[in-house]
Order: C-alpha cells, then structure tokens, then sequence
C-alpha cells in the first residue's frame, strides 16, 4: 500500500525553508536535491533520522519501507517515536513529520517488508537507496543489496556501535555485500549475520569499553537483539545523509566498498580503512593482539573467519590433512583439545603460555579447519596425527597438556613414542570410560543426529560446567553458544570423536608411561569423575594428582587462573620455562 505525499505547495515556502543550505550547497545543486528521490528501507534508528536529516537537506522525494509500528522501546533513538505515536505505523508518523518540514515533499510509502513482490515499484523513479534494514535482518539486507544492484542503485548503509557510527556504500559496479562480507548462501545464518557484522567494524574502534562477548551488554545474536543510544544513530544518519547528498550531487568520488569507516568519539578513534580483497582477505590480527581478553567471543569470531584462514596446514600420509598453528618462542609445548574443540578452546592458555614458550595448536581431525577423521578411527590413530606433526616440525623433548580427548591422545602418544615427548598434563582423563561416560555421551550422538549440533551444546553444559560457574556466568555461555553455532562439529564427526574417547584403551599398559605426567581434575565433574582422575593417577607410577575444588570438566575455561597456575608450575617443574 502506498500514501501520495502533497506535491504543488508554493515555492517560495521552499526556498525560504532551505534558504541557510546556499553557500555549502548553491541555488541549482538545491534545485537538484528537490527533484531527488530516496528510497529509504527501514525507518528505524537509521532509516528515520536519515530521513529528517534529509528532509532538511531539501530532498524532495521518499520512498519508505516499513512494516513496522513504533512501540515505547523505540523512544531512545528512532525519529518519530514519542508516547503519542506508540501503536502507528512508523511510515506514517515519519511522512506526516517531513511533510510539515517541507510541504511539498513526494512521499510513498508500503506498510510491508521489502520484497521482490514491490521492489520494483519501490525502485520506480528513485536516484538512491538507504539500506537501514534492522541489523539482524541478515537475508533482508542480502535480498535488498542484490535487487539494488540489479537496479544499478547505490546503496548508502550506516550503523551505530557504541557510541560509533559506520558509513559504508555500495557501488552497483563493485563489490557486492556477499563480495565484501565473504558471505555465501550455504552459510548458517547465524554466521552470515556475524560475518556482516565483522565486516561494518573490521577496526573494532569501539571495543575498549563495547565488546559484545562480555556480560550485561545485552546483545544477543542468536535472538537478533542488542542496544544503540540515539548519539550513535544520529551520527551514523548524518554520515549516511552526507553521503547520499555528495552522491546526488556528483560533488566527489564516493569511497565504496571495500573502504569502510568507523569514527567513534568516545574513543577519539577514525577508523578510514581500505580492505583490500574485502573480509574474505582480511587479517585482524593488529586488532586482536589489541584485545587483552583472547577468549572474548569477538576475538575468537575474527580469528575463526580471518586469521584462521592463514594458519598452516599439514597433509597426513593417509591423505588427511592437520590445521595447526605455531605461537611464541621457547621450548615447545602442544595443546590437544576435547571432542569438539579447535585451537579456540585454549585461547585462555596460550598467551599466558606463549609469553616464554613455543605454544602448538591444532585441530584434531574432525574439527575445524582440519579433514574428516576416518571412520572407525581411535585415539592411537588420532596420537599418530600429532606425531607425524612433530615430526614434520622436526621438534623432540615437546611438553604435551590435553584436556578430555586431547589427554587420552596425549597418553597414547607418550607410550607410542617416549622419546618425543617431556612431559604429559592431562585434565578431565581417565584411563577406561565408565558406564557414566558410555551412556551420556551415546545419548548425546543420538541427540546429534535426531536434532543437531545446538541441541547437543544445549545438552552438555550441565556435565562440562560445574554448577557454581553455570550459576555465574549464564551470559558468558550464552556468548559462547553463538560461537560454537559457527564452529560447531559435522554430527557425524562428533559421534567418530566421541567413539573414539569412549573406547580408548592403551597401547600398552598406562603404567609403562616414562615421562611426568601431571593428572588435573575437577572435584566436580559430572562427566569424567573425580574417581577416574585418582585412578589414572594411582595407574601411572610417579604422576601428580591435583583435584580442583569445585571445578568442572573444563577446567581450562571456567577455572583459568587456577588452571594457569598448575600448569606453569608443571613445565617448570619438568625444565620448559624458568
């Protein structure tokens, strides 16, 4: 549905209303703004301010496209929402205020979602187009930037982060959104929605006092929600109402996509960059050694989609393939992670780590960046991957810490070969599975294959977090579920992994093993038992037992400093770090 705007209003009301723009603009470039039409889709935080903003300018022709009705929540940023507007369609409110700004105005406007049922009427007659689309509308934006470009229409797009305004514009001749974003329509949403994001502030200029990964900040990926202060989205409206009136006007050279902006006042930060290839070429990794907290779920996004990208991968003899990643300098230590996890799970460990020591990481087959592990796979055939690693890093003497699966490698490979290996701390291990661990985890690839990953996530947090850190920190998992949905296991591989750990069984007797060996448990693991740590510990003659008070399966991550500590004190102990 569309409403006529009034159009034969007299002149000189115009002239006298916009008569303070001559001088920055002239007589026949605010003649040219009167005649211009934009097509404004969103009339939120954005799409509304834009609007006003340049309805004051002079412009003399709208199409808006909303669906949408203001509501009290609004009141913080959107023009238009006052108390007296709650319950009107926000197209309406926003003609009948431009139109007492500027009489003459061409308004039409659809109570609908942008769609390719009225694009083309939406499209009829307009010189520009404003995505503000609500941030978390990921396929309506796509759907959008695609027919605008169909079209051969820019699209001028701002976004408020914190305090922080982004200007980005699309050239219908250049880089596409999909293009830009690195984004691909096999994609999770979810993922599409981050990789969007990560593109609009690939600086971070605001993450000193705004990351989104800590709690209490109220942003929720997963549900499509998350604050913005009326400072912000007016900033980020005047940005994209400058450009479009220099794009109007021919006044410059736009600067289009892959250069990008963030300019954040409470930070003093100008964020002017040109991404050379766009994100799929990205490397962040200046902004993450900024990021004191490397397990912050923003850190992990960018070097999962980003710097991961880059990491170094080995081809296996039997035509498989290992991402690993080397870190710091000094003796060597290698970190093998649990079912599921890939280099990620020791981002609490390894800068602590790599201040004095060769830190190694790596994907387990089955996980991340590395191939598929084969079916039918054990972990003696998993601690044959790592060892042809280390074979091919041409290192000897290599300190091992694995926590659950990645203990069990780490125990295989120092009985396949000794002479590699200084030392072994394991967490969360065992040396026979019990019936606890065979029947959870058989429930969980049942669950895998019935309903997917996110509901074994779901699942597991009650068995891998102890009850006082689930307690504490329901937002930090929360962060951590919306990574895991971008990095989350095949089914499929989970069940070989899980397979594999639930049937571990030593090449040769457990008591043979020559090294240190460091056992580290927690007293309140619900899915190893404490009693499985204190009878791997009595089955390696000489190891030491340390049982964490209160702690999880996890220990690495709930449990940090504690964590950090015994492991610094292990690799002291056995001549890795002073």
């Amino acid at each position: 549905m569309k409403h006529e705007g009034r159009t034969n209003r007299d002149r000189a009301v115009y002239d006298a209303s916009f008569s303070r723009n001559l001088g920055i603009l002239t007589a026949e470039e605010q003649k040219r703004l009167s005649e211009a039409t934009v097509l404004v889709v969103g009339t939120g935080g954005i799409g509304g301010n834009c609007v006003s903003i340049l309805a004051r300018m002079g412009v003399g022709g709208f199409h808006l496209v909303d669906p949408d009705s203001f509501e009290l929540a609004n009141i913080n940023r959107q023009f238009g929402a006052k108390v007296s507007t709650q319950g009107r369609y926000k197209v309406d409110v926003i003609s009948e205020e431009i139109s007492d700004i500027n009489p003459s105005v061409r308004i039409k406007s659809w109570k609908e979602p942008f769609s390719e049922a009225n694009a083309d009427a939406a499209f009829e007659g307009v010189d520009i187009c404003i995505d503000a689309i609500d941030f978390y509308s990921i396929a309506d934006h796509l759907l959008f930037h695609r027919i605008a470009r169909r079209k051969g229409r820019f699209i001028v797009m701002g976004s408020p982060v914190g305090f922080s305004a982004c200007l980005q514009v699309f050239d219908p001749e250049g880089m596409s959104l999909e293009e830009y974003c690195g984004i691909a329509d096999t994609m999770d949403p979810v993922e599409q929605q981050l990789r969007y994001a990560c593109g609009i502030v690939p600086r971070l200029a605001h993450i000193s006092y705004y990351d989104v990964s800590k709690q209490n900040t109220n942003t929720d990926f997963l549900r499509g929600k998350g604050p913005s202060l009326a400072s912000a989205c007016s900033l980020a409206a005047s940005f994209v109402a400058g450009e479009i009136v220099t794009i109007l006007l021919n006044r410059r050279k736009p600067r289009v996509i892959p250069h990008t902006l963030q300019h954040d006042p409470y930070t003093f930060r100008n964020e002017a960059i040109y991404v050379d290839g766009g994100m799929s070429a990205y490397d962040p990794s200046e902004v993450i050694d900024g990021i004191e907290d490397k397990s912050s779920m923003v850190v992990n996004i960018f070097d999962h989609f980003y710097r991961k990208v880059h990491a170094a991968t080995l081809d296996l003899r039997d035509g498989g393939s290992l991402c690993y990643r080397i870190e710091g300098k000094g003796k060597p230590v290698l970190l093998l992670s649990p079912v599921g996890a890939d280099t990620s799970f020791w981002a609490r460990q390894g800068p602590f780590l790599a201040q004095d020591l060769q830190i190694i990481t790596l994907d387990n087959r089955g996980i991340g960046r590395s191939s598929s592990l084969p079916e039918g796979a054990t972990t003696v055939d998993m601690a044959q991957d790592v060892i042809q690693l280390i074979e091919h890093l041409e290192l000897s003497e290599v300190a091992v810490v694995g926590c659950a699966l990645g203990g069990l490698i780490g125990l295989q490979m120092a009985l396949l070969r000794p002479d590699l290996i200084s030392g072994l701390s394991v967490c969360s291990a065992y040396a026979a599975a019990d019936e606890t661990i065979m029947t959870i985890t058989k429930s969980w690839r049942q669950l895998a294959r019935q309903s997917g990953m996110d509901a074994v996530f779901d699942a597991s947090l009650d068995k891998v977090f102890a009850p006082e850190y689930r307690r504490n920190n329901n937002d930090e998992l929360y962060k951590l579920k919306t990574f895991y949905r971008v990095n989350q296991q095949h089914p499929e591989e989970f069940c070989k992994q899980t397979r594999a750990a639930n049937l571990f069984e030593p090449v040769v007797p457990l008591s043979e093993i020559a090294c240190p060996v460091q056992v580290v448990h927690g007293d309140a693991d619900s899915l190893v038992a404490p009693s499985l740590g204190q009878e791997l510990h009595e089955v390696i003659p000489g190891s030491e037992l340390i049982l964490v008070p209160g702690g999880g399966h996890f220990l690495n991550w709930e449990r940090s400093g504690e964590y950090n500590a015994h492991i610094g004190d292990f690799l002291a102990a056995i001549g890795c770090r002073s």
